[in-house]
């Protein structure tokens, strides 16, 4: 894949968690968000339920209404990895995210995880699609 093909700022269009093969759309309807890939591999992630805004003071009480990271990114094959360095939550710092890739056209990206089993058994799949901004 041509690497230079993700280099830019994409907008969140949008955000759908599964569970059990089930699918509800997560991060507003629709999704606020951006990411960002730069040519020397650094990148951020930023996704934001619109709602989230109005919160105030409860808003750090809301992580499933706001979530950001940034840090390096590489491309292997089908797949993006992004290292974490910064997060909004503290476990995820030091870990990387693998995502597939595909783009759908010129300007729209989907990222989507493997499926992972958490500790009570539920399947949770997720995919984000992405529409450059231009």
């Amino acid at each position: 894949m041509n690497e230079n093909k993700l280099v830019g700022a994409w907008s969140l269009f949008s955000s759908v968690q599964s569970r059990n093969g089930i699918a509800s759309k997560t991060f507003g309807d629709p999704p606020s968000g951006q990411i960002q890939y730069t040519n020397d591999g650094r990148m951020s992630a930023f996704l934001m339920d619109p709602c989230w805004k109005k919160e105030g003071v409860n808003a750090s009480k809301q992580a499933d209404l706001f979530f950001s990271y940034a840090g390096q990114w590489e491309v292997k094959g089908d797949e993006i990895h992004h290292f974490v360095e910064f997060c909004s939550a503290p476990s995820k710092i030091g870990t990387t995210f693998v995502r597939s890739i595909r783009f759908i056209n010129e300007n729209e990206l989907e990222l989507s995880t493997a499926p992972e089993t958490s500790p009570s058994g539920n399947v949770y799949e997720t995919k984000l699609i992405w529409k450059r901004f231009s």
